[in-house]
């Protein structure tokens, strides 16, 4: 009897444990349901695109001055042009376009230090003046940059950069009016360019969907192109260089010969981006002061092949990398060339040779700006001949 109420003891103690542990699993789910509904989750959000600004001006160590600042006379500054334009950018919100205004500055505060701290007498006068040889000299130094007190000997003025002044330096002079000291600040601009483009003196300007605005240029030709840089106060400075000479297409091409009855005999086709061979074509871009020099190859990419030499056993004379094109064949009336396969990969060629050109890329290094010039190469005359028969009259 004893043993039996202690199995069942045992027994009652389980379920209830059982019951217990039944219960805070229900808790706990119940309370993860809530969380849930209630509780959203704390999703990050991307990145918002930072516009990082070029500071308008700079003293002589590179830290940025900026116009909300008072900052001790420094020994030399710097206004670039890129922020200057930046800064004198006005927001149009009828039109939603941007213009510039020539006839705001761009300011920074500067303050000049008497000593000792103590000195009765901390009244100075700034003046500005040009440096040595400027090429802007024959006009007054006021219509580039100002100086301005707060007041009547105040230690405290404000610098304003009103236009360009080139390679040119102005000297911002302090002198205090016990004692006659004095301390300058050499002032520069950097003229980097917010805009690049390049126009053509001899080559065509042409236009169609594929390309975009290109220049048809001749074979085994040299064509100059003007590179233009500015900014908003037309006076810049410039490294310029070739960035890259490259092509825009993947096409056709093949191994092999032509056989007796003029169409061609194929060991290999493949396909090639433009990209490979642009050198062939652009043989050389060399840029001297503002203008790029282009000089072309001698084939057209319909004429093309790399090279040509005879079989291992010297019977045909094979082209390698033959741009692949569709052959006339007049007696049938139709266009192919030789099998099905490579007569589509020609179709191919013929129907996007339209989207394809070559380019030059040149780069100003001081700005970083780029500007691309697309080019295709068309047949150049040769010469002209006369028949060696002669007319009677």
């Amino acid at each position: 009897m004893s043993n039996y109420n202690d199995n069942s003891s045992w027994s009652d103690k389980f379920s209830w444990i059982i019951t217990i542990v039944a219960m805070v699993l229900v808790a706990i789910l119940s309370i993860g349901l809530l969380c849930a509904l209630f509780i959203q989750p704390n999703e990050e959000k991307p990145d918002e695109q930072t516009e990082v600004q070029q500071a308008a001006v700079i003293d002589g160590e590179g830290n940025a001055m900026d116009a909300d600042t008072v900052y001790a006379m420094p020994t030399a500054m710097s206004f670039s042009a890129a922020s200057l334009a930046q800064a004198r950018a006005h927001f149009d919100e009828p039109s939603t376009t941007t213009t510039v205004s020539s006839d705001e500055s761009v300011d920074v505060r500067i303050e000049a230090y008497v000593r000792p701290d103590d000195a009765a007498n901390k009244k100075v006068d700034f003046s500005v003046s040009w440096g040595t040889a400027p090429t802007h000299g024959s006009e007054p130094v006021e219509n580039y940059l100002t100086v301005t007190p707060d007041s009547d000997g105040s230690t405290t003025a404000t610098v304003s950069c009103k236009k360009a002044f080139g390679d040119d330096t102005i000297l911002i002079t302090v002198t205090t009016r016990e004692g006659g000291y004095t301390a300058t600040c050499t002032v520069t601009f950097t003229g980097v360019a917010d805009g690049i483009s390049i126009s053509g003196s001899t080559a065509t300007k042409k236009s169609s969907s594929g390309r975009g605005e290109y220049y048809e240029v001749g074979t085994s030709k040299t064509y100059t192109f003007n590179i233009s840089l500015t900014n908003a106060f037309d006076d810049v400075a410039s490294d310029l260089s070739v960035k890259e000479i490259g092509g825009e297409g993947t096409m056709y091409f093949f191994n092999g010969y032509s056989n007796d009855a003029g169409y061609y005999v194929y060991s290999e086709t493949f396909q090639k981006d433009l990209s490979e061979i642009a050198s062939k074509f652009i043989t050389s871009a060399t840029i001297s002061g503002n203008t790029l020099t282009i000089k072309t190859g001698s084939k057209i990419l319909e004429n093309y092949y790399d090279y040509s030499a005879p079989d291992e056993y010297y019977i045909v004379e094979m082209l390698y990398d033959r741009y692949l094109v569709e052959v006339r064949d007049d007696l049938m009336g139709y266009k192919d060339v030789g099998d099905s396969f490579n007569n589509q990969n020609a179709k191919y060629n013929a129907e996007h040779i339209d989207d394809c050109y070559f380019y030059v890329t040149i780069e100003d290094e001081i700005s970083g700006l780029t500007q691309t010039v697309k080019l295709w190469l068309v047949s150049s005359v040769s010469g002209v001949s006369l028949s060696p028969s002669t007319l009677e009259f």
